[in-house]
């Protein structure tokens, strides 16, 4: 494709870019192209991308002000959200309209999720240690190998650029007794850049389920840290590291054993926590990882990273050790080889190896308490004539259910300067949870992968100030796993066809700046015609900035329509719209204080109901405060 020459002017660093270095942007005319590597795994415009790809930056991150991660998510194109309450709780992401197990999290290029859920916890990621994020809709099973039907989702940790050592540091608080700072360095020379930072959450929250246990306040705290660091050695190979490190506490009422959902199988079922009811989790979620990368040749680009990613949650229902009622600790450890051949005529193809090994360590005694899965997988891409042309092939291996191949075609044309068309088709699978095979008295050794086949029609404006981003999908996914009362244990039961319309447009100049999303989706049961539960039909989301001197002020205006609780369609969850507003002020160039009103009208609002009929409540009308320092 055309951007790979583009992409090689900017000099060998921007060719070593993996995923844990992927920040930056070209110039298109007057206007920046930012540049992604999630959609391929290698750098590319996002016009040049064939793949519905929306990036947030950290500019956009502290502007917005978000209070968790989810904001940042919310109503954004083809997203759903579905949170049992706020700051720290069981969130659920739909993407496309799948489940949740089937968005992969990235964190600079690690594999995360449970493996005893088969789901991200989302809740954790603490937005202050995050630089960039990266959102692909569509499948990447052909890429990335499971967990991948409905997209990924990729998290770049804070990062240095060449020049001194910068400090960084924020404090803030406001309502429900919040409490938050953090402070970081970062800088570099021409060889070795470096970043440090630390962050610590706090809040009381809100009563999350009304009359139920003793009806206090069900807070949140989160301590996180993250660095990163590369080196350009003598021989021009490149040694390179990342580490994000949470954990904390997320309070529950002390009777909501009922109340637990698990995203995966899309019902309220005992096992992700055991016959009791917590009051507290303590969580630790970690991605740790080191490589090298470089030129073998001078059109042979190599990478060897080896990570690891935990998930740890121990429930209580006391302060004490010996109060511990259940506990879930998961280890995923990684290796991945990739290599990248730059072809003449600016083709490339990219071909390479990863391999996992999922650990539990539990109080429960699973079945099996690990299996490994090994990919190979292969990505080409260029141009002939006025078309661009990508293909992308994966076999995996697992453990438990053998082989799975996957494949994806992608092509995209364009029509002018400003318009781009572009097609693609794929195929993607989820490999069931230790949760779903293994869980004693609640699983199934004998479930199939889930299987899904999509298909995709995009179009995309650029010119100027003014972007717009639309596409039509259709998803059918067979041997949906869902849990079966009859036999109280998953079983393959459930086709699903999820189509929908997608769309994001924005423009920025003259102090202006504005992005819409907007969604319409159909996520139906095939078997019975129903919806999906929890995916609303339409969703919107507005933010709108403008600059003024030293101030800026913003609003974000959310919406969306209404869904059901249940498979059966029969516990209705109401529509809602909100609106949030926000100021800052450079009292000088490195200093900044901010203010937000979130809710701004008090609606009350639910994503979520447990199955006796008690809503998981959101935050009122919630003001806050930051001030925030960054060295010049």
């Amino acid at each position: 494709m055309r951007h790979f020459s583009t992409l090689q002017r900017l000099g060998t660093s921007y060719l070593f870019l993996a995923p844990a270095l992927a920040i930056g942007a070209v110039h298109a005319g007057d206007r920046l192209d930012p540049i992604v590597v999630t959609a391929t795994r290698v750098p590319q415009t996002i016009d040049a991308t064939l793949s519905s790809v929306t990036v947030i930056e950290r500019e956009e991150i502290e502007r917005l002000q978000p209070r968790q991660f989810t904001d940042l998510l919310r109503g954004r194109a083809g997203i759903g959200i579905a949170e049992s309450g706020p700051f720290g709780k069981l969130s659920s992401v739909f993407m496309r309209g799948s489940n949740s197990g089937h968005t992969l999290l990235l964190i600079d290029g690690v594999r995360m999720g449970s493996a005893t859920t088969g789901s991200a916890s989302w809740q954790y990621l603490p937005p202050s240690e995050i630089e960039r994020i990266e959102i692909v809709r569509g499948p990447r099973t052909s890429i990335y190998g499971s967990d991948a039907i409905g997209g990924v989702i990729q998290v770049f940790t804070r990062q240095g650029l060449e020049g001194p050592p910068r400090i960084n540091a924020f404090v803030g608080g406001g309502s429900f007794n919040t409490l938050e700072y953090g402070a970081g360095v970062a800088g570099g020379t021409r060889d070795t850049r470096y970043s440090v930072s630390a962050s610590r959450f706090d809040t009381d929250g809100i009563d999350v389920l009304t009359g139920v246990g003793d009806d206090d306040r069900d807070g949140y705290d989160n301590t996180s840290l993250s660095g990163k660091l590369s080196h350009r050695l003598g021989n021009g190979m490149e040694i390179f590291g990342s580490l994000l490190y949470s954990r904390g506490t997320t309070a529950f009422d002390a009777d909501e054993t009922e109340s637990v959902f698990d995203p995966d199988t899309e019902t309220f079922v005992p096992v992700v926590v055991g016959p009791f009811s917590p009051a507290e989790n303590d969580f630790v979620q970690s991605a740790l990882r080191a490589g090298v990368r470089g030129f073998v040749t001078p059109e042979w680009q190599s990478q060897l990273a080896f990570s690891q990613a935990r998930d740890e949650l121990a429930s209580f229902e006391g302060g004490t050790l010996a109060d511990r009622i259940a506990q879930f600790d998961t280890r995923r450890d990684l290796i991945d080889w990739q290599n990248t051949i730059h072809l003449p005529a600016d083709w490339a193809w990219v071909a390479g190896l990863d391999a996992y090994d999922d650990h539990v360590d539990a109080s429960t005694a699973f079945a099996e308490d690990s299996r490994y899965n090994i990919g190979i997988y292969s990505v080409l891409q260029g141009a002939l004539g006025h078309h661009d042309l990508e293909a992308s092939l994966r076999l995996d291996d697992n453990e438990q259910f053998g082989s799975e191949a996957t494949g994806q075609l992608g092509w995209g044309r364009r029509l002018s300067q400003a318009w781009r068309l572009r097609a693609s088709a794929g195929t993607a699978f989820n490999a069931p949870s230790f949760n779903d095979l293994y869980f004693p008295g609640f699983s199934n050794p004998d479930l199939d992968p889930e299987e899904s086949v999509s298909v995709e029609v995009g179009v995309r404006y650029a010119s100027g100030r003014w972007f717009l981003d639309a596409a039509l999908f259709q998803t059918e996914i067979d041997d949906l796993i869902a849990f079966d009362m009859a036999t109280f244990s998953p079983q393959n039961i459930n086709e699903a066809r999820i189509r929908g319309l997608e769309m994001e447009m924005g423009y920025q100049a003259g102090g202006w700046s504005s992005r819409t999303s907007l969604t319409a989706l159909e996520a139906e049961d095939r078997a019975t015609g129903n919806e999906l539960p929890r995916r609303s039909p339409f969703s919107a989301r507005v933010d709108m900035d403008r600059v003024f001197g030293a101030w800026s002020l913003g609003a974000s205006l959310l919406g969306q329509a209404r869904s059901f609780n249940d498979t059966a369609n029969e516990d209705r969850l109401s529509g809602f719209a909100t609106m949030d507003l926000r100021v800052a002020y450079a009292i000088d160039p490195q200093w900044t204080l901010e203010a937000s009103v979130r809710n701004l009208f008090d609606r009350d609002y639910v994503t979520v109901r447990d199955f006796t009929g008690a809503n998981f409540n959101q935050p009122g009308r919630g003001a806050f405060v930051t001030v925030r320092y960054q060295q010049q």
